[in-house]
């Protein structure tokens, strides 16, 4: 896979290359632009509608940067290392052919190692719709994880004031346990969305897409060691409540040496509407509904598929845009909500005379209800802006979840009822100096929560016979890290050079450091250091 997406890479690296461009009217680069200026002050940049790309003023502008992060801390959530690197590589293009086409491009690899990990199996537990949890934390070991992400976009101009836009966002994923019970994943994410826009009146313009998303997120359990031992994994629907399984060749959700995919679906439509209030305010709107559905195990006549979800999700952003002189001053706002149902199947196999095995499903039970709610809000300051890099970065920012689900295991149930909030602000300061700039951000950051661990209950006392089961200090591990009061400070400083030919080249430093009041089953304090060198271009 890394080979293909390679191929790929150099060949949308050559198309770009030899694509002769229109010789037109455009500002003259000077070097010292900024790609996240123009990436974070643009939000049709962050929707997912490509028509968007017309927006941008600028003809091309690129970077390619090298990373390198290094982390440890006891502060971590029940799945995290307290000891881990990363590095990679990121490189991001805007690239204007004519006056009615633009094209978008990124590429990036990352690989990751931690050690002293364990918990949950999938890449990101929250957001799969239930989760495989290591039952002891004497099989924590070191873990892997490569990534291989590429993503292509263009916008063009079909008649004037009507621009159409489509992007394929294609990701891969290796991850890896290195110590049993191991367990080695492969993800697919594909996204293809395909858009239009349209300029109604010099007023607002209006724009809409659909996009469609294919998830897969293949396990494989194995034990390369003692074969006597075994290894019990928690099938966790949700507050760390749900069926206890062994690792064995029989058929299970922990089936020794069988690759069980989680495949999932999406599919959703946005509309944005952006208005121009006067030639110094800009109101964007973005609503999008998105449906998501899908199922672990594999569907046929002699495979099982033990569980099926469905989840709607239903966003809102907004971003207020008020321009002065050479000043950009920015509010920014979103609020999202997800419904998310999780069924566990029932079945039954029989064996025909050929020796053929089929699957047939009795019943379906609702294991999982849950409600999540994302609020977010910003204001960003742009000072000084010249040749598309300002002076000044000021920076405030606010957001509040909550989480409420209920995890049904007839005759039972427990709820967990969870907030969260945080607040964060931070100033960058940009001094140039001839063919030199020194670049200095200092940021800080409170984060807090509350609500219920767990409550436990019953739908009728009188009925016995449940085959529930719970693992507690998960629970309290994973709650106290998302809501216990901590503070986070960091530091960056970035030099930068230019070089002949308008080319910038520059390396960073950035530290932060974590630190939280009152723990009891966590550490506290955590540390973060990244290091890049790359070019702008």
């Amino acid at each position: 896979m890394a080979k293909k997406v390679h191929n790929i890479t150099i060949l949308l690296l050559l198309v770009g290359f030899c694509i002769p461009k229109k010789l037109i009217a455009q500002y003259e680069k000077t070097g010292w632009e900024s790609y996240e200026y123009v990436q974070e002050s643009n939000p049709w940049l962050h929707s997912d509608n490509a028509a968007g790309l017309h927006t941008i003023t600028i003809d091309n502008l690129s970077y390619a940067e090298a990373y390198f992060n290094k982390k440890n801390g006891k502060l971590r959530n029940y799945f995290q290392s307290d000891n881990s690197f990363e590095s990679g590589a990121d490189v991001k293009s805007l690239y204007r052919l004519n006056s009615k086409t633009i094209f978008y491009g990124n590429v990036n690899y990352s690989h990751f190692e931690g050690k002293n990990m364990g918990g949950a199996t999938f890449i990101d537990p929250y957001v799969t719709p239930f989760n495989i949890v290591e039952y002891a934390d004497s099989t924590q070991g070191k873990k892997a994880l490569d990534i291989y992400h590429l993503i292509g976009a263009f916008s063009t101009e079909l008649a004037r004031g009507f621009n159409v836009g489509t992007k394929l966002d294609y990701k891969t994923s290796n991850y890896a346990k290195f110590k049993d019970l191991r367990h080695e994943n492969r993800e697919m994410d594909l996204i293809l969305t395909l858009g239009a826009a349209y300029r109604i009146s010099p007023f607002w313009e209006a724009g809409i897409n659909y996009t469609y998303r294919r998830r897969i997120e293949e396990i494989r359990f194995q034990s390369y060691g003692n074969t006597d031992q075994q290894f019990n994994s928690l099938i966790d629907f949700g507050v760390f409540y749900g069926h206890q399984v062994r690792f064995s060749k029989n058929d299970s959700y922990t089936e020794a040496n069988t690759r069980k995919p989680l495949f999932e679906e999406f599919q959703a439509a946005s509309l944005q509407l952006n208005f121009t209030l006067s030639p110094n305010i800009l109101f964007f709107n973005e609503l999008t509904l998105r449906w998501r559905d899908g199922y672990y195990g594999k569907r046929g006549t002699s495979s099982v598929v033990y569980t099926e979800h469905t989840s709607k999700i239903n966003e809102y952003r907004g971003n207020l845009t008020l321009l002065n002189s050479n000043d950009r001053h920015i509010l920014s706002f979103n609020i999202s909500r997800e419904l998310l149902k999780n069924y566990e199947n029932s079945y039954q196999k029989s064996t025909l005379s050929n020796g053929t095995t089929v699957i047939h499903y009795s019943s379906q039970e609702e294991m999982l209800n849950k409600t999540i709610w994302k609020f977010s809000a910003g204001y960003t300051a742009y000072l000084g802006v010249k040749d598309y890099s300002p002076i000044w970065i000021l920076k405030i920012n606010g957001e509040a979840n909550n989480m409420k689900q209920t995890v049904s295991i007839y005759p039972n149930y427990r709820k967990q009822d969870i907030n969260q909030w945080s607040v964060g602000m931070s100033a960058s300061r940009n001094i140039l100096k001839s063919l030199n700039q020194y670049s200095l951000t200092l940021g800080f950051g409170y984060i807090s929560g509350g609500g219920n661990e767990k409550k436990d209950g019953a739908y009728d006392s009188s009925t016995q016979g449940s085959t529930s089961v719970s693992l507690d200090r998960y629970i309290y591990r994973e709650f106290e890290y998302l809501t216990t009061g901590r503070v986070r400070g960091n530091v960056s400083f970035r030099y930068s050079r230019l070089f002949p030919g308008k080319i910038k080249g520059y390396a960073q430093f950035n530290y932060a450091f974590t630190n939280a009041s009152s723990t009891k089953y966590i550490g506290k304090t955590f540390n973060e250091l990244a290091l890049s060198v790359g070019v702008g271009f």
